[in-house]
């Protein structure tokens, strides 16, 4: 369990942690992974972005928005750890969430006149996530958790950050006493001692991200769920600007990232905690299709892995069959199919399966054998944050990508060498082409990319966690 008898550490997390599921969860499997070789781990699950390793995203249950990344099920519903999760942690608790939303949200999301649900959501003061976050139930968080003395507390996603208050006003009130008179100083001191290092992984940065996703809404055709994700990026740049300079330490998953939140809060410190892949056992280790002698009489054959709860990659996958698919077919020079892997597909992207040689699968147990059986994979993802774990979790299982630069973001990646980078419907359409009709391109990039993934492994997290 984790470092037996080391100092005990804190995690909050949105989600249940996972070495597999989708790419929040795995980031919190790393993560824990990580601390746990330093540290006695005491896990604090509070669920709001729903489930984790057992599926892909789903909605946040907010009204008049677009869905959030987390899971099939609703938020309050952890799912159950995995093996690793339970040797990674002293304990692992999760806080009963569905009785703590907010009255005030509640109200909201009972009005059923549209427009009048919209004017008071939008007059609503913290981000929809952040519903959860009353008083009481930080306190009760709080009390859950109780036990041992923390050294350190490692909160996950800026959402959580109201819960690490109770850590972070008896750090500040620690810190006072300790700048008091001679006698107060001692006292002080030892308070101070035993305050907890506290940390805030953002994973990306939620008001930059909520833009991004509103021109996305905006560009198709959407102007209401788009009026939502700027109110959503104007709560989270208040909630940034209260929470983040009182934690220690601030961490993103990319350099591209880290510039703009350093610039605009000078003085605190913010570091890399950059995605990472777990490289699959010997039973992927089969060559890319592309690359086999039978090949050429199988279709060839793409793959999208997603949570199509999240609205970039329910467009992509839209986008990809509505754009690109009649330049490919066109120019194809062979014949081929697309696969859409992942949980909760809307039902724009259900209907996407009429389409000849289109399969949408909703959520599957284990996403290897579909990566195996797979010629090639497409990132055509036009907005978001943070880096695609889909993009290593390709390279991981060697297999060339055609990506779009949203969707390679945040990963220093050169296009040609580790994967194909395109930005129209007609570029991306003659990316899948070549590697259709080049087999040596193809096997040149899934072994660039699997290197790549090799220098990403999770271990590379320790020692940046160590402050």
């Amino acid at each position: 369990m984790g470092t037996e008898g080391g100092p005990a550490l804190l995690f909050l997390s949105p989600i249940m942690p996972g070495v597999s599921g989708n790419g929040l969860a795995m980031r919190a499997g790393a993560t824990l992974e990580a601390l746990a070789a330093d540290y006695e781990v005491h896990l604090l699950v509070i669920p709001v972005a729903g489930s984790g390793p057992g599926s892909e995203s789903g909605s946040a249950g907010e009204p008049g928005s677009a869905r959030e990344p987390g899971s099939a099920r609703e938020p309050g519903s952890a799912g159950e750890p995995g093996e690793a999760v339970r040797r990674w942690c002293a304990r692992i608790l999760v806080h009963q969430i569905e009785r703590h939303v907010d009255p005030h949200f509640g109200l909201i999301a009972g009005v059923r006149d549209p427009q009048e649900q919209l004017s008071a959501l939008l007059a609503y003061p913290r981000p929809s996530l952040g519903r959860f976050a009353t008083s009481a139930s930080v306190r009760e968080a709080a009390e859950l958790a109780a036990g041992p003395h923390y050294q350190a507390v490692h909160v996950l996603r800026l959402y959580l950050a109201p819960f690490a208050e109770p850590y972070l006003a008896a750090r500040e009130l620690a810190a006072g006493a300790a700048g008091r008179g001679a006698g107060a100083a001692g006292r002080g001191a030892g308070a101070a001692g035993r305050r907890p290092v506290c940390r805030l992984d953002l994973d990306d940065y939620e008001p930059a991200t909520r833009r991004r996703i509103a021109g996305l809404l905006r560009q198709n055709g959407d102007e209401r769920d788009a009026l939502v994700q700027e109110w959503e990026a104007s709560r989270y740049e208040a909630l940034a600007a209260a929470m983040l300079p009182r934690f220690d330490r601030v961490y993103v998953a990319s350099a591209a990232d880290r510039a703009p939140v350093a610039a605009q809060y000078p003085g605190t410190d913010v570091a890399v905690l950059e995605n990472v892949i777990r490289l699959p056992g010997p039973r992927a280790a089969s060559p890319p299709p592309s690359a086999s002698v039978s090949a050429a009489d199988e279709p060839f054959t793409f793959l999208f892995v997603g949570s199509f709860g999240y609205y970039p990659n329910d467009d992509a996958a839209r986008y990809f069959c509505g754009k690109v698919l009649p330049l490919l077919r066109a120019a194809a020079p062979r014949p081929f199919r697309v696969r859409l892997v992942g949980a909760d597909p809307t039902a724009a992207v259900r209907l996407l399966a009429a389409m000849p040689d289109v399969t949408v699968t909703g959520p599957v147990a284990d996403v290897t054998p579909w990566y195996e059986s797979a010629s090639a994979v497409i990132v055509p993802v036009r907005a978001g944050g943070g880096t695609r774990i889909k993009v290593l979790e390709a390279f991981a299982h060697e297999r060339p990508v055609v990506a779009t630069t949203a969707g390679a973001e945040g990963l220093e990646v050169t296009a040609g060498r580790h994967l194909l980078i395109a930005d129209s419907a007609g570029d991306f359409a003659a990316c899948c082409g070549r590697l259709m009709r080049d087999p040596v391109l193809g096997r040149k990039l899934a072994s660039q990319g699997t290197a790549f993934a090799r220098l990403r492994a999770p271990d590379r997290l320790r020692e940046c966690l160590a402050v």
